[in-house]
């Protein structure tokens, strides 16, 4: 049984690995080939210019482009955001991957909630200093929500598997099945 569970935390962090892998070849790369000469050449840009970071455009104010997708919306193509539900869906893996890596139990809701928030201004961050995207604010909520769905997902999906107690003829004797 150890070794079984050797070998599933081996399978569960091989999996993370290449989550974040797709994650920064999505967001950084925009599923181009991944680069590293690319990273550097902006590194050294920015640097020799540190202002090109402030003459960015971006999105800081909370909620506008959220709000603006969602007008943009239809009933007939519900799917015609995919910034707004591609943003959801790229975190909803790590909402699954973070509770099973950071202990036996499963992490809190709050580490979930912080490891996304943090994960997702990581990217911001990078895309800014690197001029590889444009830092938007609303981008940081909706990565942390999908981190968040994911999380509910991955605790529904342990009360689901959980053998549920069932009290035997009213003495409080309980078995699990």
């Amino acid at each position: 049984m150890k070794h079984m569970t050797a070998i599933m935390r081996l399978v569960t962090v091989a999996g993370f690995v290449v989550y974040l892998y797709v994650l920064i070849k999505l967001i950084l790369f925009k599923w181009g080939s991944v680069d590293m000469h690319v990273l550097l050449y902006q590194l050294q840009s920015t640097l020799q210019q540190p202002d090109r970071i402030f003459n960015r455009s971006g999105n800081y104010i909370p909620f506008q482009e959220i709000l603006r997708e969602i007008h943009r919306m239809s009933m007939s193509s519900p799917f015609s955001s995919t910034n707004l539900i591609g943003n959801i869906l790229a975190f909803i893996p790590l909402g699954l991957f973070i509770p099973k890596l950071l202990t036996s139990r499963g992490a809190s809701f709050i580490s979930v909630f912080m490891f996304s928030l943090l994960l997702s201004l990581c990217f911001e961050v990078t895309q800014l200093l690197l001029r590889m995207g444009t830092f938007d604010v609303d981008d940081l909520i909706l990565n942390t929500f999908g981190g968040i769905m994911g999380y509910c997902i991955f605790k529904f999906l342990v009360w689901l598997i959980k053998p549920q107690p069932h009290e035997d003829d009213g003495v409080g004797v309980v078995t699990y099945n």
